[in-house]
């Protein structure tokens, strides 16, 4: 089990983390159905290995949203960089999933040289390339399922759906649980971001290796979104499970662990750095 989050003060706000091990650092983003959490099981694989940290995204879990508003994923992204450089990180692996993989590619983006590899499961593109009449009809419907459900019931309403079919109970129960630690005014910070974000002119000018993992059933990445992700890298690597909704991770973490272990001996080799 996780122990309690650390707490620290970034830009005047508090952003929550938590951390284990030593060795190259592996830096975790989650999305808008999780918080530092999400990534248990890979904590338990890699802190023999790594130095493992994982965020709170700001307004999800112990963090308190981002002053801006409106925020952007420049934003997010600009804050990540500066959560690192405060825990002394100048480098590392970027470990993504949803919408936190569209924070991490536009980190590499804008500080290539604190990323030396990446991995994307089951992530997004952003929704950029809607009418901005439509942008605005999303995040006027989010706001009013959230103000009306709440976010733990609204969590139970949508993110219960995401995983893939037959998926134990416990499985599910636990992606409820973090999906719904969010506060309301910080997922729809996050959300409105997502709204207004696109992957894509981040992707090309990212050289370093990439692991893209989608799964069979992700209704929210899908698959084929994910193969346009690793065709517009130069050097990506694609990975489809099967069976698996949008928290591969949490649903198949062992193959989901083989499969970054195989790609961070990868990210070694090239950049010369030991994984043991």
């Amino acid at each position: 089990m996780l122990g309690p989050a650390k707490l620290m003060q970034l830009d005047g706000r508090q952003l929550a983390f938590r951390e284990a091990g030593r060795g190259p650092a592996i830096l975790f983003l989650h999305g808008l159905g999780g918080n530092s959490a999400s990534w248990e099981p890979q904590f338990a694989r890699f802190a023999a290995t790594h130095r493992v940290v994982a965020w709170d995204m700001p307004g999800f879990g112990e963090s308190e949203r981002l002053a801006a508003s409106p925020a952007t994923t420049r934003d997010f992204s600009a804050l990540a960089r500066r959560f690192m450089a405060t825990l002394g990180i100048d480098q590392a692996v970027g470990i993504g999933t949803s919408y936190g993989t569209v924070i991490l590619a536009d980190l590499a983006h804008t500080h290539p040289s604190c990323i030396a590899g990446m991995v994307f499961a089951c992530g997004v593109t952003g929704m950029a390339h809607l009418p901005p009449e439509k942008r605005a009809q999303l995040r006027e419907t989010r706001r009013a399922e959230i103000e009306t459900m709440g976010q733990r019931k609204f969590a139970e309403m949508r993110n219960s759906t995401y995983a893939g079919k037959g998926m134990s109970q416990a499985v599910i129960d636990r992606i409820v649980e973090l999906a719904g630690s969010a506060t309301p005014e910080g997922y729809l910070q996050a959300y409105g971001a997502l709204t207004e974000s696109d992957i894509f002119p981040s992707l090309t000018a990212i050289d370093v290796p990439v692991l893209v993992v989608s799964g069979s059933d992700d209704p929210i990445g899908p698959a084929r979104d994910c193969e346009r992700v690793a065709d517009a890298l130069s050097d990506a690597e694609y990975r489809c499970i099967e069976n698996v909704g949008h928290y591969v991770n949490l649903e198949k973490a062992d193959t989901f662990n083989r499969l970054v272990e195989d790609f961070l001996m990868r990210v070694a080799r090239k950049t010369d750095v030991s994984v043991r």
